[in-house]
């Protein structure tokens, strides 16, 4: 069905619209935004029927039913400045909770690579509000661009007024979004770094984190993202972010497997009839998972490659029993030398309200302690270890965690 909708021919479609809305609204973007590389007078592509469904049909798996409200209302917002965790996104605990917080990744990464996360003798973070705000932009721009294989983007915007095509029929409802989308196409990163940072107000009011996700989708391009996906969609059946639609975001392709390259062969040395595609390159944030549920064992049960568990940045995405989080070091170096990693601190972030203060977790490496030493937490007839334990076990083998007690309480609350 997606193919042939691919296949249709291009309608006509809206030229103009006189009721596009004003893209220069903020300071710091008439600052930052060079009116004189980028035409954005213009209206884009205007959107066909064929490319709508597919989006729908590739988010959804439906062309008849939208995203839910959770959705419709997420945003890319940034908590109030005077907050303690100011550099953190507002990411609450709905389906779109995931891809926020890959996009608050890379805002870390950004924020460590400039050097601009004050942190004071209590491992206090501050930070100034022109940091986080170009951090956003930029880590926009890198996931796009790195989805369109680091030679071109796609960003779609929605203009006000009617929508682009009107001649579909019963097999597709509008939902005042898709159907309203203009595409700028970019292979120059400057001009698409200008285009986010005149655009940054639309992914930070409502719809912004569904024009975002249709953007990322358009810069893997659909054809591609058809082949990625293999019939599954990106929006979870519990209306959550697939891990498909975090390794697009990650990786800059929706993979089902987390190992480094491409597995063509199985256990017996016998050629597989279909690869298994893994992650290729070291990517700029990690991924750690980890779920007790018998429904997850699919992922559970696989071991992530290097290229995810080791990223460019001390910064990972976490899945903890199905819900998302951040982990990461302040010291920018703590991957580059083994011994940084003897003993080092992380923080976790959920991107929940909730969440008022820094978590700080300090990790001893030192020694390779077994998984017994948790037992004495729990009832005696209980000695598994603790769930976040066997999360950061995965990346750091036998490690434990200081004042392991506090540290539970504190992930029930803020977790």
């Amino acid at each position: 069905r997606v193919d042939s909708l691919l296949a249709q021919p291009i309608l006509q479609a809206k030229q103009t619209d006189l009721q596009a809305p004003k893209l220069f609204e903020d300071d710091y973007i008439k600052t930052l935004g060079n009116s004189l590389s980028l035409k954005l007078y213009s209206q884009g592509d205007p959107i066909t029927l064929a490319t709508a469904s597919t989006l729908r049909l590739l988010a959804n798996n439906t062309t008849i039913h939208s995203f839910s409200q959770t959705w419709l209302s997420a945003k890319f917002s940034f908590r109030d400045y005077t907050n303690p965790l100011s550099y953190g996104l507002i990411a609450d605990r709905t389906g779109a909770r995931g891809l926020i917080l890959c996009v608050q990744a890379f805002v870390l990464r950004h924020l460590l690579l400039k050097n601009a996360l004050s942190v004071d003798q209590n491992q206090s973070i501050t930070i100034n509000v022109e940091s986080r705000t170009e951090a956003l932009v930029d880590s926009l721009t890198e996931i796009l661009w790195q989805a369109g294989e680091y030679r071109g983007a796609t960003v779609c915007i929605p203009y006000a007024g009617d929508a682009c095509f009107t001649n579909h029929g019963e097999h597709y409802v509008s939902d005042g979004i898709t159907e309203r989308l203009h595409m700028f196409e970019f292979v120059d990163l400057g001009k698409l770094r200008s285009f986010i940072i005149k655009c940054l107000p639309y992914f930070m009011k409502e719809h912004g984190v569904i024009i975002f996700l249709y953007s990322l989708m358009l810069s893997r391009t659909l054809k591609k993202l058809i082949d990625d996906l293999d019939h599954v969609r990106l929006v979870g059946e519990r209306d959550e972010s697939t891990i498909e639609m975090i390794t697009l975001a990650l990786t800059g392709r929706a993979l089902h497997y987390l190992h480094n390259g491409i597995i063509d062969v199985d256990s017996n040395g016998n050629l597989m009839e279909k690869p298994q595609y893994g992650v290729k390159n070291r990517s700029p944030v990690g991924f750690l998972y980890c779920s007790k549920y018998d429904e997850d064992s699919f992922w559970h049960k696989q071991e992530i490659g290097s290229m995810l568990r080791t990223p460019k940045v001390p910064v990972w995405l976490i899945c903890l029993n199905r819900r998302y989080g951040i982990i990461f070091s302040t010291n920018v170096n703590l991957l580059n030398n083994w011994i940084y990693e003897n003993y080092f601190q992380l923080h976790i972030y959920s991107g929940l309200k909730k969440q008022e203060n820094s978590c700080i977790v300090s990790i001893d490496t030192r020694q390779q302690y077994p998984a017994s030493i948790y037992g004495d937490l729990f009832e005696e007839n209980d000695h598994r270890i603790p769930d976040i334990i066997q999360l950061l076990q995965t990346r750091w083998p036998g490690c434990i965690i200081e004042n392991i007690e506090d540290i539970l309480h504190e992930l029930m609350i803020i977790f």
